[in-house]
């Protein structure tokens, strides 16, 4: 990373673009991503059309950005979890409940601009954000390796992978429409998925 300060121009270039991203992701949860117009973002992001276009090519272009700020959260979830639980049972749920909480209190189109984000990373992921994403799991079963509450029958990238699978399986299904409380079920799913990365009494 560089060690040179962040000049006053570089400044207002990110809050500026923050600005926009957090216009548009609010817009996209009110009303959905297809009806949300780039002037109603603008309007609510209180710039100039041309200055929109100057830090996103297109509208799409914000699903992107939103796929890589959520690839943060869940890096900060999963610190959050490892500092406040002391087992990998205990962190997990707190990893589901900490991602699954934010999307199920958007907004009416919560689904809707969940649909629409995981439908660009399908579209957009490198294997660098693949790297970051499964490092993220990787660390958890790590950690629990540590701690001895983790199998060691499996390699920890087949643990991690489960985890990720989970998760990501869940996300789909809720913002696919099934019918079932998503605070509830993913507190379910990561029981789950802690009695299956959860190690044996004869391997501790």
């Amino acid at each position: 990373m560089s060690s040179q300060p962040v000049s006053r121009y570089d400044r207002r270039k990110q809050e500026t673009r923050s600005r926009i991203l957090e216009a548009s992701g609010e817009l996209f949860a009110d009303h959905g991503y297809a009806a949300t117009k780039v002037a109603e973002i603008c309007d609510r992001a209180d710039v100039a059309r041309q200055t929109f276009f100057n830090h996103f090519r297109t509208k799409r272009d914000l699903l992107f950005e939103m796929f890589e700020i959520g690839i943060d959260l869940l890096a900060v979830n999963l610190d959050a979890a490892c500092e406040h639980a002391h087992t990998t049972r205990e962190r997990l749920a707190l990893l589901f409940s900490n991602t699954v909480g934010p999307a199920v209190e958007m907004g009416p189109f919560n689904k809707d601009l969940v649909t629409q984000v995981l439908s660009a990373s399908d579209e957009a992921m490198q294997p660098e954000q693949s790297r970051r994403v499964s490092r993220v799991y990787l660390t958890l079963v790590q950690r629990g390796l540590e701690q001895g509450d983790v199998t060691r029958r499996h390699a920890p990238e087949v643990l991690a992978q489960v985890i990720e699978g989970a998760l990501v399986a869940f996300i789909r299904d809720w913002s696919a429409g099934a019918n079932f409380d998503p605070t509830r079920r993913a507190a379910e799913i990561a029981s789950v998925v802690a009695d299956a990365v959860e190690s044996r009494p004869d391997e501790r």
